[in-house]
């Protein structure tokens, strides 16, 4: 396979080609499975021919390091059968060092010694997520993995956690579809949380006549949230309370989570053999919270941002607001163009088989496709080949061009792809669903010659166009 490499904003292959990613998360919960998605070849084939060419794959720092110093090598032989099965696939691959709640003892994450709660309570609620907000043994925890505090051996947490990943950098150094490592899932405060839920409380308390008190339980009240919500969809009232949670999320990430990514980048440079670093912004951003991370000119960063409406998690797909979501994806936007680097929309969705979904898949793959990023569905379940969202994802898009890609765009509703860019002579990859639907007399009649070739289990391919000189090309396409 092709190595990849970052230059710029966007993904290049060894030739030169900039190169757009259609992707899924493979990030498995379940200790039954080894936290390794079961479906073996056979799922990466299906995920090849449903036009999907790359995954951001689910590794946990308990499982890498399950005692102090300790690296279980086992563990990353399983990980890299299941990388190597992806690349008979021609799938590439991102390694996510996930976490939930932070610690694998009340979510996914760290491992028991890595946990120092000082004796504090975990809550849970009902909404996992919303645990993140009540429970004070995370927040120290948090607060001591931070501050790099020491472990039972003397050594510090964030030491300990660097020394995981250069165990796993240097066990995938020679591994070509393994195309970078994404540091950390949804980067969490600790302690400071609780400054930015007080800003939040205290401006909505404001706008919506209540006490800070009565806010929060409105929050994690079913019902009572679902009209909190319904207030929140009016751009301007969604874009003020994220401006009053501004100021103390940037802190985070300026003061403890750049620095962070730097000590990770300064212990990871010798051993990337040109793979990337996916920098995640702290989980407020999720939401729409500008971030303030720092991206540094050495050709081996990218933004991997989530991008998630605020009912997320819960059984209200009808509440979906393409409003938040719209001011999410522009922010994401504004970032990368003040950083320069590429996107990874590295989560998005969670939509799973409700019928509201299909509209905002829609929505988000707008995005994606006007701004050429590349993108990883959160996430691949059983069932998931028969979801709305799975239908939408599985559409044309240029995989690979020769050339400079000035846009391109996929109208499901009358199945019409169009792609315009500027040629090199050689030839660009097009991953198109149904193949044997295309007509190559449509590209000849465009004064361009082309190829396609099935992919083995089912009915989607690639179609090559090759370019004899420099030239402006705008092609479309009919597909079905």
């Amino acid at each position: 396979m092709d190595k990849m490499r970052v230059s710029g904003d966007r993904f290049v292959n060894e030739r030169g080609e900039q190169v757009i990613f259609n992707g899924i998360n493979l990030v498995e919960k379940d200790p039954a499975n080894d936290m390794i998605t079961p479906g073996g070849d056979r799922l990466y084939e299906q995920l090849a021919t449903h036009g999907f060419n790359l995954i951001r794959f689910g590794i946990y720092w308990n499982k890498v390091e399950p005692a102090p110093g300790q690296i279980d090598m086992a563990y990353l032989g399983r990980v890299a059968a299941q990388i190597q099965l992806a690349a008979r696939h021609e799938l590439y691959v991102f390694l996510d060092m996930h976490q939930d709640l932070y610690a694998a003892k009340w979510g996914d994450g760290a491992p028991d010694w890595a946990v120092q709660d000082d004796g504090l309570a975990f809550n849970r609620s009902g909404l996992w997520s919303d645990s993140y907000f009540i429970s004070p043994g995370l927040h120290h925890a948090q607060d001591h993995f931070w501050a790099n505090d020491p472990a039972s051996d003397g050594v510090g947490l964030t030491d300990h956690y660097l020394h995981a990943w250069q165990a796993i950098a240097k066990y995938f150094l020679e591994a070509d579809n393994v195309i970078g490592f994404d540091l950390m899932n949804e980067p969490f405060p600790g302690s400071q949380a609780q400054e930015i839920v007080q800003a939040v409380l205290g401006y909505a308390g404001q706008r919506f006549q209540v006490t800070p008190d009565q806010l929060m339980a409105m929050w994690l009240d079913d019902t009572a949230k679902q009209k909190l919500l319904a207030q929140l969809n009016e751009g301007d009232t969604y874009s003020a309370v994220l401006q009053a949670m501004t100021p103390a999320v940037q802190a985070f990430e300026t003061q403890t989570l750049n620095p962070f990514y730097e000590k990770m980048a300064a212990g990871l440079h010798d051993l990337l053999n040109g793979k990337a670093l996916f920098l995640e912004s702290s989980v407020f951003a999720n939401i729409g919270v500008p971030s303030a991370l720092t991206f540094t000119a050495d050709n081996s960063l990218v933004y991997a941002p989530h991008a998630y409406d605020l009912v997320v998690d819960t059984n209200h797909f009808e509440s979906y607001s393409t409003a938040r979501l719209d001011h999410s994806l522009k922010v994401i936007r504004a970032t990368q163009e003040k950083a320069g680097v590429p996107v990874v929309l590295g989560e998005w969705g969670a939509y799973f088989n409700q019928p509201e979904t299909k509209a905002i898949s829609e929505f988000h793959i707008q995005h994606v496709e006007a701004n050429q990023w590349s993108q990883t569905y959160w996430s691949y379940y059983p069932e998931f080949f028969s979801s709305p969202t799975a239908a939408v994802l599985d559409r044309p898009y240029p995989q690979a061009i020769n050339g400079d890609l000035r846009r391109y765009r996929y109208d499901p509703a009358t199945q019409q792809f169009e792609l315009a860019f500027k040629t090199l002579p050689g030839t660009s990859r097009i991953f198109v669903p149904h193949l044997a639907t295309v007509e190559l007399s449509q590209l000849a009649a465009q004064g361009m010659r082309a190829d396609k070739r099935a992919l083995p289990g089912g009915t989607g391919g690639v179609l090559f166009i090759t370019a004899d000189r420099e030239q402006e090309v705008v092609l479309h396409l009919q597909i079905g």
